[in-house]
């Protein structure tokens, strides 16, 4: 059956029943982590976590530690709970109390009945011993119901629960006034480094995207089914990816919406992507303009692609007394390396032999059997690129882990291609043998160890930090 929710503090303190208070005894509150409704314990059995028949009254005192039950975290300093007493088995009135495991026992009841057969449910905030056990005792036989619906703690630990702060206009708010170091307005972590986990997520009205994949763990996901995942707004850079290898050394930066070569007056042109290291894709690049008659369609031009990086310029001149000379631009000097130059000459208006007499970075001298015009183009390798090899022993095809899935993004001739070299299966699965053989396996293993061994040294730091 459906678990009604019910009203708790967003906030919950120690309290301290005798002694001096002073400011330096202030106790830091801890904010309440929901979670949806649960029940952790039902005494007639009904499928509970936790049954172990009716209480007999009196003596009969029993402890109950609820983590890891419906979620709530190891470290949780109290729960918020919904007791309720019911038949059958109750002969007369009587009451019901929860303390922390080992605590003292507690004055006051939190819940009564007055009759019998009686229903009666009360919530209550109980302190858990620091671990996260309560002992309830009942004054009378009854069954004892017990739900919870969050708990309070320093940190969330559990990859189940969820902060839940309300406003009109912001569910969850933080600000750091700290301006003199580093700090964090809010801070999101989670220790499972499994598929679909991440330390924050954020989704939109329009709900979670289908996928038919789960996700990568992530520190922070945006999820939308019609809209925007992740929108990031600046003046300056809106996103920026910054990739660092295991010495922690920045190896590569990709932006997005950025104030580069834009000028003060705003006259020049700022970057939509901006790569500070390669860009690669698996598809074609292609830019895109409007027909200048029909709405519905475009003009679409796509990027020439080679076995080298090239560089060029291209012209027209005309030969004086058979002779030209092509002066090479500074720019192009600069980024050319002096070998692999290649020059083109097109004689116009009529047949003429040419030929190109000496080239090099600063000047190109043609000859040609009369006086004409003529066009050109030199080509050139890009200097930082000059020994770059096109077939190469990379991984950007390798599945990302044993149950990924053919990506739909690549064209059909790359998909008969990765079924034909042995990385996927017919079926899009991938192949275990190719796996196996090509170390992938081991590649899967030793990321995965990494990782949870970062993951574990992350969590360990924050649980000394919160200590």
């Amino acid at each position: 059956d459906r678990i009604a929710n019910w009203a708790a503090p967003s906030t919950w303190s120690p309290s301290r029943s005798a002694g001096v208070h002073t400011l330096s005894d202030a106790t830091k509150p801890l904010p309440f982590i929901g979670l949806p409704p649960c029940r952790i314990l039902d005494t007639r059995g009904n499928g509970a976590p936790l049954q172990g028949g009716i209480f007999t009254g009196g003596s009969d005192v029993r402890s109950y530690t609820i983590p890891p039950i419906c979620g709530v975290a190891t470290n949780a300093a109290a729960v918020s709970l919904n007791f309720t007493v019911t038949g059958p088995g109750q002969t007369t009135a009587g009451f019901l109390l929860a303390w922390p495991t080992g605590g003292a026992v507690p004055p006051v009841s939190i819940l009564n009945w007055d009759h019998v057969p009686a229903q009666v449910a009360n919530a209550a905030v109980v302190p858990t011993n620091g671990s996260g056990s309560i002992t309830v005792n009942v004054s009378a036989p009854t069954h004892v119901i017990m739900d919870i619906n969050g708990y309070y703690s320093s940190f969330p630990a559990s990859p189940n629960s969820f902060l839940i702060y309300t406003s009109a206009s912001y569910a969850v708010q933080g600000q750091t006034t700290n301006t003199s170091s580093s700090s964090y307005g809010v801070l999101g972590f989670t220790s499972s480094v499994a598929t679909d986990s991440a330390g924050v997520e954020g989704q939109d009205g329009s709900g979670n995207p289908s996928f038919s994949a789960a996700p990568l763990a992530a520190g922070v996901r945006g999820d939308s089914a019609t809209r925007i995942g992740v929108l990031g707004r600046s003046r300056n850079v809106a996103v920026i990816g910054a990739l660092y290898n295991g010495a922690g050394t920045d190896i590569g930066e990709g932006y997005l919406g950025t104030s580069f070569g834009t000028a003060a007056d705003m006259t020049s042109g700022a970057w939509a992507v901006f790569a500070s290291g390669a860009l690669g894709a698996t598809g074609a690049k292609h830019f895109v303009e409007p027909h200048p008659e029909d709405p519905n369609k475009v003009i679409l031009y796509s990027s020439i692609e080679g076995r080298t990086v090239d560089t060029y310029f291209r012209g027209t001149a005309r030969f004086v007394n058979r002779e030209a000379i092509i002066e090479v631009p500074e720019d192009f000097r600069i980024v050319t390396d002096e070998e692999g130059l290649t020059v083109q000459v097109t004689p116009i208006g009529g047949f003429a032999s040419a030929y190109v007499e000496s080239r090099d970075l600063n000047r190109i001298v043609v000859r040609a059997s009369k006086d004409i015009e003529f066009d050109y183009l030199v080509q050139g390798i890009r200097r930082a690129f000059k020994d770059f090899q096109p077939v190469q022993i990379r991984h950007e095809f390798m599945p990302r882990s044993a149950s990924e899935k053919m990506p739909a993004y690549l064209t059909e001739e790359a998909k008969r291609r990765l079924i034909a070299n042995g990385t996927y299966n017919a079926d899009g699965t991938v192949n275990m043998d190719t796996a196996q053989r090509a170390g992938w396996t081991k590649i899967w293993a030793d990321r995965e160890a990494e990782t949870q061994a970062a993951g574990d040294k992350e969590a360990e730091r924050r649980a000394i930090l919160l200590k």
